[in-house]
C-alpha cells in the first residue's frame, strides 16, 4: 500500500491546513512545530496529495 509523508522544507504550518482538515482518516498529527502522517492510520488513498497547495505531501519511502 502506497503511504504519504509531509516534506516540512514544502509545508508552512498553516492553521488552516487543507490537508489536516480533509484527511477522511485523520492521519495528519501535529508535533511541536510540525505535521507529520501517521502512518499507521493513513490508508493511502492521496487526498493529501492531490489538496495540498503546496506540494508538501509525498509519497513515502518506508
Amino acid at each position: 500500500m502506497i503511504k504519504f509523508a509531509i516534506n516540512t522544507k514544502l509545508c508552512d504550518m498553516s492553521p488552516r491546513c487543507p490537508v489536516r482538515r480533509q484527511c477522511p482518516v485523520s492521519a495528519v498529527r501535529q508535533v511541536d512545530d510540525r505535521f507529520y502522517i501517521d502512518q499507521d492510520v493513513c490508508r493511502g488513498c492521496g487526498v493529501c496529495v492531490r489538496i495540498c497547495p503546496r506540494g508538501a505531501v509525498e509519497e513515502s519511502a518506508s
